[in-house]
């Protein structure tokens, strides 16, 4: 083949091909994927949705426990109506309405304001720590906030039995106490995905790991509901209490806040995350947060599951003990 300039049209065409062959194509050539099964940024992703899976479970057990704690039903959403033998209600009720109850667990005459205030309770401690968390996992490290969140409303949770025999402002405080507690786990698992998730598999991981929330969710009420019926409602609290205590137990032994400290992580793992997240660890301003589409679509969402839920959970129980009065009376 002819020669033009000590260059054949080969080698031209060579050249040329090799020039539109992606940058980003062969830094992947060069930078080998660890393997995703047992590795640490997936162990923290299950680790973290057992946590979430948890963190549900210690917020709605009060929800389904309040029913057997209180040992009237039909006669709190009329109080008007409690003229018919008021004397006698607490062991009328104490006998039909919560006889599966194991003798001496306590009962107590809650009225609804004062169930609504202590189901809520806990949404007044979760709102003030979830900016703050965010910001001082950002700066001091999201394993000790995420676990010590989860540690703390777990103690706490075991000690529901004896705040509700001290009276109701001490169980509204406890419960206050455990949002708070709560309010900082997931602006901390945020924090800890900066650190831990590679841009490529940032979703799945974050998938993974919130999940855990909706599995959470999905197993406590009726496992909180088949506890409740077997042992008496103390013993939920304080199952779910030794669940928190032993994951967390587990989560500071196994987690490190950064793939740099971890002690049990592979040198091609480590180097792997490193450079894939490089300098993307920057921050947005507020303003941006705000303006965006996105920001205001997830302010949205927060708030209906924060508020929403509860409403439609607080109407739903009082249609139910609304129909069991209706029945009763005839």
């Amino acid at each position: 083949m002819a020669l033009y300039d000590s260059w054949s049209i080969s080698s031209t065409m060579e050249d040329q091909e090799e020039e539109e062959t992606p940058l980003l194509h062969e830094q992947a050539k060069q930078r080998t994927v660890p393997p995703q099964c047992c590795s640490a940024r997936f162990n923290l992703a299950f680790m973290m949705f057992l946590g979430f899976a948890v963190v549900y479970g210690l917020r709605v057990n009060l929800s389904v426990a309040m029913v057997a704690m209180v040992n009237t039903t039909g006669n709190q959403f009329n109080d008007s109506e409690s003229k018919e033998c008021p004397e006698s209600s607490t062991s009328s009720n104490s006998s039909n309405d919560n006889s599966d109850q194991p003798d001496g667990v306590p009962r107590y005459t809650w009225n609804p304001q004062t169930q609504g205030m202590l189901l809520g309770a806990f949404f007044f401690g979760y709102l003030f720590t979830q900016v703050p968390g965010g910001y001082l996992s950002g700066r001091c490290g999201g394993s000790r906030f995420l676990g010590g969140g989860v540690l703390g409303t777990a103690v706490l949770t075991i000690l529901t039995p004896l705040a509700a025999e001290l009276g109701v402002n001490w169980l509204f405080a406890l419960r206050a106490l455990e949002g708070l507690g709560e309010g900082v786990t997931f602006p901390a698992m945020m924090a800890m995905w900066a650190c831990w998730a590679p841009p490529l598999e940032r979703a799945r991981l974050m998938t993974i790991s919130g999940a855990g929330g909706n599995f959470g969710a999905f197993i406590a009420f009726p496992l909180t509901g088949f506890i409740c019926h077997s042992l008496g409602w103390p013993a939920v609290f304080y199952c779910c209490g030794g669940a928190g205590c032993l994951w967390a137990v587990l989560w500071f032994i196994m987690v490190s806040d950064e793939p740099r400290t971890h002690p049990r992580i592979s040198d091609r793992e480590r180097e792997y995350i490193i450079n894939s997240i490089g300098s993307e660890r920057t921050l947005m301003g507020w303003r941006s947060v705000f303006y965006l589409s996105a920001g205001i679509s997830v302010f949205g969402a927060l708030y209906y599951t924060l508020f929403g839920t509860g409403k439609i959970q607080t109407w739903a129980l009082k249609e139910k003990q609304t129909e069991s009065e209706t029945e009763r009376k005839h």
